[in-house]
Parts: C-alpha cells; sequence; structure tokens
C-alpha cells in the first residue's frame, strides 16, 4: 500500500471489532461500517442471530483479547462472568466419559455473547482512532480497474437512503457468511475463490435459567455430547454474568430441539447422562425458548487465488464458519485478527498474500476438527479424507483416555482450544498412552477434588 492513512472494516461483530484493534495500530484512522445500529448496552441485535445462544471463548481467543485489551477481563469478571480454567473449572462428557477435571493453566472466561460483545465493542469505540459509522449498508468496494485497487466503499444511510463514497488505502470485508466478495472478485476479473460445504442441518433452542452457588457440580458450565454417529443431540451450559445458566440444546441433522419449554425439558431428558436434565427440571427459568438454525459449515479458500486486487482482504467467517457446536468462530476471528496485525508490521509488501496464508493455516485447525467429527455422521457428505475411519477410531480412543491421564487431557484441550494443531495428540509419547493405556469413565468432581 502507498500509504496507511484510512482502513474501512466492513462490519461490526466480533471479527471486525478484532480486526478494527488490529488495524489501529497501523492506521492513522479506521472506520467501523454497521447496517445495525449498535447498542450501548449488552442485548441482542439483528445482526448476531445466534447471540443469545451458548458462545465459547477458546483459551487462544482469550489470550488474544486479553493483550488486546489489558483489563476487560477482569472488568468483566467483576461484572459477574466466572472466570476459571477451561478444563479444571468447566465439564466435559464426551464419547460415554467425563474428561478429567483438572487445571491446565488454560484460562478463560463464560460470558454471554452480548456482554462480551459489548465489552469489546465500547474498548474499540474508545479508541482514538478509530470510529463506527453504524445504520449503513456498505453497498460494494469501489475498484479502480486502471490500477487494479480498492480504493473506497460505497455506503447508504438505512435512514434516508443517501449514499456516499468513504476513501481507504485498506478495505477488510468482515460481514460474515453472507459475504459478497466472491461475486464482487468474480465482477472485477479475479475469479471467484473454491468453495468447500459441509452440511450438517445444526438446530439449537436456548433458555436461559436462574444459577445458584453449587449448580452443576459447582462448575462453571459443561458440554454434553452424545457419540457420533448412533447420537445426534448435545447440550452446553454456560454460566453467565447476573447469575444465569444459559443453556442451550443443540440437535445434529435435524433433529432439532423443540421450542415448548416443557418439551424442551424432556428432550433434555435424552441426552446421555442426567445432569443437565436435572439442572433445568428445578432451576427457575428467566427466558422464553428460542431457536437458530445452521446449514452448513462453509470455507472459501481466498488462499488459493492465484490473482488478488490491492488494497482489499476478506476476515472472519467471511473467509471460514463452522459448526457452532464446537465453539471455535470468536477464538479463530480473534486469530487471524492478530495475524493481520502481525502481516502490517511486517510492511505492506504481497500484504493479500502473506494473510491469506497465515489464515488459511489458522482455518486448517478448527475446520479439521469440526468437520473431522461432522463426518463421523454418514448422511453428511463431503470427501473424508486419507484414513478419516483409522483416524475416528484413534480419537475415540484420545477422549477416553482423556477420561484419567493427564498428559493426554492436556494435549487433546490444547488441539480444542487452537493451541496445538491436530496432530499434536499423535505424538510418540501421547500415542503410547493412548494405545496402550487402559480406558474407561471418570466420575465428575467436586470443587473439593
Amino acid at each position: 500500500m502507498p500509504r496507511r492513512e484510512h482502513a474501512i472494516v466492513v462490519g461490526a461483530s466480533m471479527a471486525g471489532l478484532l480486526t478494527a484493534r488490529a488495524a489501529s495500530d497501523h492506521f492513522r484512522r479506521v472506520t467501523l461500517i454497521e447496517r445495525d445500529t449498535l447498542p450501548t448496552d449488552p442485548c441482542h441485535r439483528k445482526g448476531v442471530p445466534q447471540g443469545c445462544h451458548a458462545h465459547g471463548l477458546l483459551a487462544s481467543g482469550y489470550r488474544v483479547m486479553d493483550a488486546y485489551f489489558p483489563g476487560m477481563m477482569d472488568a468483566l469478571e467483576a461484572a459477574g462472568a466466572p472466570r476459571g480454567d477451561v478444563v479444571g473449572d468447566f465439564l466435559w462428557y464426551q464419547y460415554g466419559a467425563w474428561k478429567l477435571r483438572q487445571n491446565l493453566g488454560l484460562g478463560g472466561i463464560v460470558v454471554s455473547r452480548p456482554c462480551l460483545e459489548q465489552a469489546v465493542r465500547s474498548r474499540v469505540k474508545a479508541l482514538p482512532n478509530v470510529s463506527m459509522v453504524d445504520d449503513h449498508d456498505a453497498l460494494h468496494p469501489v475498484f479502480d480497474r486502471g490500477t487494479g485497487r480498492v480504493t473506497g466503499v460505497e455506503i447508504r444511510r438505512r435512514t434516508d437512503s443517501s449514499k456516499a463514497v468513504m476513501e481507504a488505502d485498506l478495505v477488510v470485508d468482515a460481514s460474515g457468511r453472507g459475504s459478497q466478495s466472491p461475486k464482487w472478485l468474480e465482477e472485477w476479473g479475479y475469479g471467484r475463490p473454491q468453495e468447500t460445504v459441509v452440511r450438517v442441518d445444526v438446530g439449537y433452542s436456548t433458555c436461559v435459567f436462574e444459577r445458584l452457588p453449587g449448580d452443576f457440580h459447582d462448575s462453571v458450565g459443561g458440554i454434553v455430547a452424545g457419540t457420533a454417529p448412533q447420537a445426534t443431540r448435545y447440550a452446553a451450559v454456560l454460566a453467565a454474568e447476573g447469575w444465569r445458566w444459559v443453556i442451550t440444546l443443540v440437535g445434529m441433522l435435524g433433529d432439532y430441539p423443540p421450542v415448548d419449554r416443557n418439551q424442551w425439558i424432556a428432550w433434555a431428558a435424552t441426552l446421555p447422562v442426567p445432569d443437565v436434565y436435572e439442572l433445568v427440571k428445578r432451576a427457575r427459568p428467566l427466558s422464553e425458548v428460542v431457536t437458530y438454525r445452521f446449514s452448513a459449515n462453509q470455507r472459501r479458500h481466498y488462499e488459493k487465488m492465484t490473482r488478488w486486487p490491492d488494497g482489499y482482504l476478506v476476515i472472519g467467517d467471511a473467509v471460514c464458519s463452522f459448526n457452532p457446536i464446537y465453539g471455535q468462530g470468536m477464538s479463530a476471528a480473534a486469530l487471524e485478527a492478530q495475524a493481520l496485525g502481525e502481516c502490517l508490521t511486517a510492511g505492506d509488501d504481497g500484504l493479500a498474500d502473506r494473510f491469506f496464508a497465515r489464515a488459511g493455516r489458522i482455518a486448517d485447525i478448527p475446520w479439521t476438527i469440526a468437520t473431522g467429527e461432522d463426518f463421523r455422521y454418514p448422511q453428511v457428505e463431503g470427501r473424508r479424507p486419507p484414513g478419516h475411519t483409522l483416524i475416528n477410531r484413534y480419537m475415540e480412543r484420545v477422549h477416553r483416555t482423556a477420561s484419567h491421564d493427564a498428559v493426554v487431557c492436556r494435549r487433546f484441550f490444547e488441539v480444542a482450544n487452537l493451541l496445538a494443531p491436530p496432530t499434536a495428540v499423535m505424538a510418540p509419547g501421547v500415542m503410547w498412552r493412548v494405545l496402550f493405556g487402559r480406558t474407561g469413565d471418570a466420575p465428575v468432581r467436586s470443587a473439593g477434588r
């Protein structure tokens, strides 16, 4: 780029906010364009339809946000969001066993999506060189065919439909799954990116309950998952600020949980262990049941494109979005924003090639985890990787060994938290424990474990 005067980020959800934070270290001005009216308090908004459901922030995403916004996690904790270890204070029932409950030094926080997003938004907005333009549609980037460069964005005010062009040295598309970047690139003569879609037809239903001390084995939440491909039902229990439980029931392949609360509670009784059902049948409900549908994992392979316009990037769900039951989206976006900042620090030459190479490697890990699990269901269409069946059998032993072996448990959660590649669970020392150690179940332990 010839200069770093102004960067525009399209979309003010989590990926856009974190991208603006990364860009603020490198541009004199950064502008966020958002079609919604951005709230000043934690609340649900149209542009984040999944916001009222349980959201997980993995240790990797927690570390990025903690570094970008010093003191934010302390403020969230002071506001009532529980902080703790993602294994020692959070329960995991998978493949017929509870994971070993131990502190692994993987710090995290459980907080509602609206509260976390508001905390990030307020800190980004407070940056002296960042401005937010809400209630505006980003109609399309402005492309100069003579120079092969994106020079800005045409925007439209939603209140009166007036239009304007906002010039920029860099435009970043963080508009989410519905991004129009593939269409624009084709119109500009660059072709469309390759796209991979793995359809899963996931349905969510969520209800909020009062949280009491000692609830749910004195934890801050947990995941209860049936074993694929026999089971299609899951549950996520997350503590939230205000002494609340955000409890989301999930069904794969169209096995959607109901909306009626009594039927919803009865559906919880069909999970592989009774712990979630025991909690919801006695806890005081604080909300109605709300639903959300997610059709497919979707990945656009921008890293494979041979030509690219200058002054333009794509990030977050606009690049890759994952089956949300694995809780990877916010953390993957945080890692991509961090990578963008590091690419900008390294200079302007080949920025897009360098960034998309980094973003592709970041997406590889959650994509492999999410689709690897989804492909256990024979109904899920898509190309299985070589050795898929053998890897699945090995991973089943990893899950069960992690119920009692601290070394295997640590390595598994390092991978699950996007801190290590999936191959890390196949290191010789780990593989020996998995293949030749014992397997079995481990009981949930109390806080005095």
